[in-house]
């Protein structure tokens, strides 16, 4: 039997103690348990690769639960950048497709250099074309990809992830965080598989049905044709014509007829989405290819799990499941195999989509709530290309309070009683002296008791 993956987890609940027992203090701690501070040398430049969201999403991870690894980076000597990349057309108005949009989303989230501890980076440029190319030999679908230049480059990968559902590969872990997230624009065509076969299969070209589409009626008719950057789109009188000669499958078509006027005459394939897994875990394997094995560590936060979107859409759907916790691994296949069994085992949200599907707990909540295809697709893909094992062992982590520990990671190891005991002997701000005989106006007690019964 192959030897088990390990995965530390730490729960979302503050059980332990109101001081040690939060999520911030939580990853420190899974910081060193997991061995993730093993994989930085003094002096390493650490790329630490993440989702911030589109605009206006709200189910997204916060600032702080990065800085929070910053800090710990630094401590090991490591030169720590926080980063993402461009996109392509996600959505009709997505605000990452270039880096000074980027920027200005990154900086609405709160993605400031001021916040990280460190500097914020487009990873591969102003318009997304900084690249690294990659082969991957092993790949059950793609053979090559490009990785942005600054992932690439960097002597360290850490990617901390949002654990969440996807409603084109089921399921946004850190496969997807490197998988699509790591690729520079063109590595995203490659992976979303562009010009893949003939335009009759409907796999690397949109699936196409005019008869869905309502010409000239259809209220977004000018912005499917002004969104094809390749000219391809024709709307008139008689309908929808598009020249599949000239595509390049960015997206822009299917996700404006599909997801914004709701027609589906441009839609995805229901083959296309186990591809798009396959396609993914490939490159994410090409990411892993420009680092050294024991330079890549992996933390990825199961919390606001919307049932539906990734962070690449602008709104947010209910989570699936309560919050569950912070996991960490060196593997990627493990560290996203932990998370969805938590997930599918996890109680149902009350008022999700889950609930209304009348999903129970151990059912694959993710394959029913987007594509109908399970997410352990990619998960054995990527197993069957050498990137990690499904198989792990789940060490649970509670931290334990005591007086040496209840200081650990706080903001100064000087409590904040005892520097207040200082400043109050210089000048005590329950000023002028109050004393027990000569106390603030207040009414008496005896009349409070008297109105706190009369009210109750």
């Amino acid at each position: 039997m192959a030897k088990k993956s390990k995965v530390w987890f730490s729960s979302a609940r503050s059980k332990e103690g109101m001081t040690v027992g939060g999520l911030i203090h939580k990853v420190k701690d899974l910081f060193y348990e997991a061995g993730i501070s093993d994989i930085i040398s003094n002096g390493d430049i650490v790329a630490i690769k993440v989702h911030i969201g589109e605009w206006n999403r709200t189910r997204c991870l916060r600032p702080e639960f990065v800085a929070a690894v910053v800090e710990e980076v630094k401590e090991m000597g490591g030169k720590p950048f926080v980063c993402d990349t461009t996109t392509l057309s996600y959505d009709a108005f997505a605000s990452r497709c270039d880096a000074y949009s980027e920027l200005q989303t990154a900086y609405r989230h709160g993605w400031t250099p001021e916040a990280l501890g460190c500097p914020f980076i487009v990873a591969d440029g102003i318009l997304g074309d900084d690249d690294v190319h990659v082969d991957i030999p092993e790949g059950k679908i793609l053979k090559e990809t490009y990785i942005a230049r600054a992932i690439a480059n960097a002597d360290v990968l850490l990617p901390i992830t949002h654990f969440k559902a996807h409603p084109l590969t089921s399921m946004g872990g850190a496969i997807k965080n490197i998988g699509i997230g790591a690729q520079s624009k063109r590595g995203k065509y490659v992976t979303h598989l562009a010009l893949w076969g003939d335009p009759s299969e409907a796999l690397g070209y949109p699936q196409v049905d005019p008869s869905r589409c309502k010409g000239l009626e259809c209220p977004y008719r000018e912005l499917c044709e002004q969104s094809c950057p390749e000219g391809a789109i024709k709307i008139d009188k008689d309908g929808l014509h598009i020249d599949l000669e000239k595509c390049k499958y960015c997206f822009s078509c299917v996700v404006t007829c599909s997801f914004i006027a709701g027609q589906g005459a441009l839609s995805f394939k229901n083959e296309f989405f186990p591809a798009a897994q396959i396609a993914m875990a490939d490159a994410a394997l090409g990411c892993l290819k420009t680092k050294k094995p024991d330079k890549v560590g992996f933390i990825s936060y199961a919390i606001d799990i919307d049932a539906v979107y990734c962070d690449c859409f602008p709104t947010a759907e209910l989570p699936v499941c309560p919050d569950l916790g912070v996991f960490a691994s060196k593997d990627p296949v493990a560290i996203d195999t932990a998370c969805l069994d938590m997930v599918d085992n996890a109680p149902i949200m009350p008022g999700s989509i889950a609930e209304e599907l009348g999903l129970k707990p151990g059912e694959d909540k993710f394959k029913a709530t987007t594509t109908g295809w399970s997410p352990r697709i990619q998960l054995k893909a990527a197993q069957d290309i050498g990137m990690g094992s499904m198989e792990y062992e789940l060490i649970t982590y509670s931290p334990v309070q005591t007086p040496e520990t209840v200081g650990k990671w706080q903001q100064s190891r000087i409590p904040s009683t005892v520097k207040l005991a200082e400043y109050y002997k210089i000048k005590h701000p329950f000023s002028p002296p109050y004393t027990p005989e000569n106390p603030p106006k207040r009414v008496s007690t005896k009349e409070f008791m008297e109105y706190l019964k009369a009210i109750l």
